[in-house]
């Protein structure tokens, strides 16, 4: 309470005139005075009202100043104020301490000293305001130790989320760099490191851009002109790109990154790019839903067609059909490759990633290993460079692969045919939990491993006795993980 802010002095008596008198000497003390004429509304007042010092006749007729202090006392409330009794009759030391017994602080005998009785009310009003001060200031005081320590409580759990992100972040990008070393293929040992530094370099440059905005997105044109940068010359025209301002997902702009890498580098292997002569057009719009992006080569060497797709369209199909849910379209003109990359904008763009109208159903890339007799595992994986390299490892392996598929609704319909051996399931497909179908799977008694790039310790206790592979994930780890379940998976059986 502020130091100018007055506090209540209860003066109770029966007779008008001493209570008169009681109001000439304090009311130089500023404060409020209530008068009462009886106990019975001394104690209604309190039951409204706080007050600070209780000055009360010994000697009434309805409650004496003991009775009254004693049901005073009984109050929570008042269990401290202070009472002063008055009184015109001799005190014993025995009515004393009877007195105190009931509650007095002090006592003020008859003929009343104007001074005294003033300096022992504002004695006892000081300590009143004192306490009630020390009191606010202590729940203030409370209040901020309270919401300090939220505040702690909530930049721990924001930096222990903020770490497992970074973490999660951190064994995707090494698991994509893990597939590209493997599925890398190329003549000699020089075009093998060629062609592993083009496409790690492209990651690093999407990686850059997503970095800048804390990843919250990548501008689609810093992407093109990072990505072509490389294969610029002095001809201002040779390449060119034009498009409206996008900003892409994270996941998108590094399947783009990658897939503009492929394209470049076949253009400049052997088509337009080849040739000081051609030219290379980028143009993307976005409309009806989708992010639609052309790749346009011309004035190169004439094209032909190849006979089987390599890596780089393998890839870019991979990634925009099963990842992203678009479609690849390529057509080898003889004046240069046309490739068109149609994306649903709500798996593609930042802005409107929310909108569940612009969110159809991805398209599932089926891959399927021609090995004879060959046992069959299910596998759900929607990041489309570590999907092709697990399905490079499960055929090692001597399996053949259905999938990879890359959403739940078409994992679940998958796991109720129940047609394989063994299932791998990454646990975070684009933000939703595969458990539906580790659900479906324990039901039908098929075994199966999780692969996650998140910490162990976030899997649901359910399925503890599953086996968790971290990513970037080991041929023998996946080996061993299928040589531990059994079908049946009966301590799972409850769950």
């Amino acid at each position: 309470m502020a130091k100018d802010e007055k506090v209540n002095i209860l003066l109770v008596d029966d007779q008008p005139a001493k209570i008169l008198s009681y109001e000439v000497i304090l009311k130089d003390l500023g404060e409020n005075l209530i008068k009462v004429n009886s106990g019975r509304e001394a104690l209604e007042q309190l039951l409204k009202t706080d007050v600070a010092v209780i000055l009360v006749d010994v000697s009434m007729p309805d409650l004496d100043g003991f009775e009254l202090a004693a049901l005073i006392r009984q109050h929570p409330r008042f269990e401290t104020t202070a009472i002063i009794f008055v009184s015109a009759v001799h005190f014993t030391d025995i009515d004393r301490l009877r007195g105190y017994a009931m509650g007095a602080v002090d006592y003020v005998p008859v003929p009343v000293i104007p001074e005294m009785l003033r300096a022992k009310v504002r004695v006892f009003v000081d300590l009143y305001r004192k306490t009630r001060q020390l009191r606010e200031l202590n729940d203030e005081l409370e209040h901020r130790v309270a919401e300090r320590t939220a505040e702690l409580e909530a930049s721990i759990e924001r930096q222990s989320i903020l770490a497992r992100e970074v973490d999660h972040r951190a064994k995707n990008a090494l698991a994509i760099v893990q597939s590209i070393v493997r599925l890398t293929r190329a003549g000699d040992v020089q075009g093998y490191v060629t062609a592993l530094e083009g496409r790690i370099a492209a990651l690093s440059r999407a990686h850059g851009l997503l970095s800048n905005s804390r990843w919250q997105g990548a501008s689609l044109g810093k992407l093109v002109e990072e990505e072509l940068a490389p294969y610029r010359t002095n001809a201002a025209d040779r390449i060119m790109a034009e498009g409206p301002d996008v900003l892409l997902h994270p996941v998108s702009a590094q399947t783009l990154a990658l897939a503009l890498h492929e394209l470049a580098t076949n253009a400049a292997k052997y088509g337009s790019l080849s040739d000081a002569s051609g030219s290379v057009r980028i143009s993307w719009e976005t409309e009806q839903g989708n992010l639609t992006l052309k790749w346009v080569e011309s004035g190169g060497p004439s094209v032909t067609p190849p006979r089987e797709g390599g890596f780089g369209t393998k890839l870019i199909e991979a990634s925009i059909n099963g990842q992203l849910g678009g479609t690849a379209w390529f057509d080898w003109q003889r004046s240069g490759l046309w490739c068109t990359l149609t994306m649903p904008r709500g798996e593609t763009v930042t802005t409107i990633a929310n909108d569940a109208a612009a969110r159809p159903t991805s398209q599932t890339v089926e891959i399927r290993k021609s090995i004879p007799d060959a046992r069959q595992v299910l596998l759900v994986e929607d990041e489309a460079l570590i999907g092709m390299m697990m399905v490079d490892i499960l055929s090692e392996l001597g399996y053949s692969v259905i999938g990879p598929i890359t959403n739940v609704s078409e994992a679940s319909t998958a796991a109720k045919s129940g047609n394989f051996e063994y299932a791998v399931l990454d646990i975070n497909l684009k933000g939703e939990l595969v458990y539906p179908v580790a659900d479906l799977l324990i039901k039908a008694g098929v075994p199966f491993v999780f692969v996650t790039g998140y910490s162990a310790e976030r899997i649901d206790k359910r399925y503890s006795v599953v086996p968790t592979l971290q990513k970037p994930l080991q041929k023998k780890d996946l080996q061993n993980a299928f040589a531990r379940v059994k079908p049946g998976l009966t301590g799972l059986a409850s769950a």
